[in-house]
């Protein structure tokens, strides 16, 4: 067994200082080990030098300050590695949740919607707030804190702006927005000069950088600001015009009084009324879906799942031109033709019943707003001017109930 001379000890525990290690009791713990392991094993014959820097890198990875950081950071982060094995268990559950949510949501299975929502809640609030404090106690640089914060903030939004874009919340669009600002305006600022400044990393920082422009620039191109304002405009529209139309139910059906005794020849004649403004609405939409479908015959569930938010080509198919102005916009003949015909029929009702129909097909000039423009606008402009498929689909189902309701409550 080889003895170590006080000279040795004392070369040991001088190197162990240069090293990093400033603890006072780190040193004597490390002194310690290393003098136990050379005594152990090192043979009389051998060179201490030589022995000592061979042994030396058994007690770090890369450098032997690794250990006096650790030790630092579990002294003032005492939950360390428990936080640590949540982060990693959270990220697991969210990466796993989250791929089955995705073919549920894609195979239309029950269960997509809650197995979506656990992993982006577990991403946003267990995963990326515990990877932001064990990663800004790792590093010292100030600037690498900051992009570490900036990475978080935007990954968080960005996730949470996705949630409230499936679940249909109000709020998505700004918060995707202010994602977008985040990741353009703070983190990639602060990371393309915090890295160029240094010559290692200045390769790395620009590429990286270029990366990710690219990326949010490809997220930005699939960010629609005008079709996300016009889809939530014209759902206000049509939720308020169903209320009108349950108003109108619960008024005009219960109300005796506003009913007329009519015979059968009155009877047929609004009938026939009826169905020839209903097979016009039908025509209006299987014209509007051999239009979509490039003159194939196509149901509206395939429609749905390729135009449910295409507001443009609706409006290129109802409308002469595109320019979000209702003055310039002119209607097609199919539209023109449409409104007239609910024209002719509402005349003929408020002529012959004691219905005032006008709650739920009122086809004056209302309010609508334009680029931020409260403007006076036509009922073609109201229901069909930039507005999504989805709620063209709507308008449209939702008129032939209309009709419907005016016949029930003129019978």
């Amino acid at each position: 067994m080889y003895e170590l001379s006080k000279d040795q000890v004392d070369f040991i525990l001088e190197d162990v200082r240069r090293n990093g290690i400033k603890t006072e009791e780190l040193q004597l713990s490390l002194l310690d080990h290393i003098c136990c392991v050379i005594e152990n094993e090192m043979s009389p014959d051998k060179n201490f030098d030589d022995y000592y820097r061979s042994v030396l890198p058994r007690f770090f990875k890369k450098e032997l300050k690794e250990i006096q950081e650790e030790t630092d950071l579990l002294l003032t982060f005492k939950h360390y590695y428990a936080m640590k094995k949540v982060m990693l268990r959270s990220g697991m559950f969210s990466a796993i949740t989250f791929a089955i949510g995705a073919i549920f949501k894609i195979m239309h299975w029950p269960g997509a919607s809650v197995l979506l929502q656990l992993a982006i809640i577990s991403i946003s609030f267990i995963f990326l707030p515990i990877f932001f404090l064990i990663k800004s106690k790792e590093v010292k640089v100030v600037q690498q804190k900051f992009i570490i914060g900036f990475g978080v903030i935007f990954g968080i939004l960005f996730c949470l702006s996705t949630l409230f874009k499936i679940m249909h919340w109000p709020g998505a669009r700004f918060m995707w927005l202010l994602a977008l600002g985040v990741l353009f305006f703070l983190f990639l600022p602060v990371f393309f000069f915090s890295g160029i400044r240094n010559p290692d990393t200045k390769m790395n920082t620009i590429l990286s950088s270029i990366m990710v422009v690219i990326a949010g620039g490809l997220l930005f191109t699939l960010t629609a600001i005008y079709g996300a304002k016009y889809k939530e405009e014209a759902i206000e529209i049509a939720d308020l015009h169903l209320k009108n139309v349950t108003i109108f139910a619960s008024s005009s059906l219960d109300d005796k009084t506003n009913k007329i005794e009519i015979d059968s020849l009155v009877r047929i004649e609004l009938k026939q009324k009826t169905e020839k403004v209903l097979n016009n609405i039908s025509e209006v939409r299987n014209s509007l879906y051999k239009y979509l479908g490039e003159g194939k015959s196509v149901n509206e569930e395939e429609l749905l799942m390729g135009y449910r938010n295409d507001y443009l080509s609706c409006h290129q198919f109802f409308f002469k031109s595109y320019t979000r102005n209702p003055e310039k916009d002119l209607p097609k003949e199919i539209l023109i033709h449409l409104k007239k015909e609910l024209k002719t029929y509402q005349s003929y009702v408020n002529q012959y019943f004691k219905i005032s129909s006008k709650s739920i097909l009122n086809l004056d000039n209302q309010n609508r707003t334009f680029d931020g423009k409260s403007v006076k606008t036509d009922w073609e402009h109201i229901y069909f001017s930039v507005t999504p498929f989805e709620t063209i689909v709507r308008n449209l189902n939702q008129l032939e109930i209309d009709i419907r309701l005016i016949e029930a409550s003129c019978i």
